[in-house]
């Protein structure tokens, strides 16, 4: 609950949350900040100011105009808007941190939360940040999924950074065109291999998304909203949007 002068938080529907590669009695939570406890969610505090535009959804243009209150455009069943929506903390360095929000907005801090910068991604205005991944292999590597379908824009938005958010290349590749991408994963040995979840299906491309491969071999045309490496076994698995989820024993 908000203390003093501070602002109410707000939460996404899927608000992101993440235990620490480091310390399993670290988790970070999300709302326009970002929270830390470090006794297993016994205790918060913020390590963060709001990381998102604080934009007042309101105050957004729907269908060429600005709606009223008294238009019954009611949005309270929804989730609230200027949020953080994903998480990623470095395997190879503690307090690397990342954030990714519904509107855009992504940022590093390199301390823990001490110090935050914006990142230079350059994507449509209003993007849903889907997915940040850190790399297993390079600490000055992470990869964002964003996501502007919303606006009418349904371009794949895959990227890569190899400065810790300094400055980002695009990793589309060859995706078809209209291919919502959700989740991303880099193998843990094979920098050059990457995993995706998308609306249609898992691919993964060997060349550091060069060039994309649809995986098949009983794997349908669904949503994957999450993926995950098993790091001991080398299995892919891939959570889907209502169809149970699939494991791809070994891919190694």
């Amino acid at each position: 609950q908000p203390v003093d002068a501070e602002v109410p938080e707000r939460w996404n529907w899927d608000s992101p949350i993440l235990v620490s590669p480091h310390d399993n009695e670290t988790i970070y939570f999300g709302s326009q900040r970002l929270w830390k406890s470090e006794n297993q969610g016994t205790a918060w505090e913020a390590v963060s100011s709001d990381l998102t535009t604080n934009t007042n959804r309101y105050e957004l243009e729907l269908m060429d105009r600005v709606w009223s209150v008294d238009d019954l455009y009611d949005n309270g069943d929804m989730s609230k808007y200027a949020t953080l929506t994903t998480i990623s903390e470095s395997p190879l360095q503690e307090g690397l941190l990342y954030t990714g929000s519904d509107d855009g907005l992504v940022h590093v801090s390199a301390d823990g939360g001490e110090n935050w910068q914006k990142s230079s991604l350059k994507i449509p205005a209003r993007s849903f940040i889907n997915d940040i991944a850190t790399s297993p292999i390079d600490p000055n590597t992470a990869l964002v999924i964003a996501d502007a379908h919303k606006l009418g824009d349904y371009s794949p938005y895959v990227f890569m950074t190899s400065d810790r958010g300094k400055s980002w290349q695009s990793i589309a590749g060859d995706l078809p065109d209209g291919t919502i991408v959700w989740s991303i994963k880099q193998d843990h040995e094979v920098a050059d291999l990457l995993f995706i979840g998308t609306e249609f299906g898992i691919y993964f491309s060997y060349n550091k998304g060069v060039n994309w491969v649809k995986l098949k071999a009983g794997v349908p045309t669904i949503p994957f909203r999450d993926i995950a490496l098993h790091k001991r076994e080398n299995d892919l698995v891939g959570a889907s949007f209502g169809r149970g989820i699939y494991v791809l024993d070994d891919y190694s």
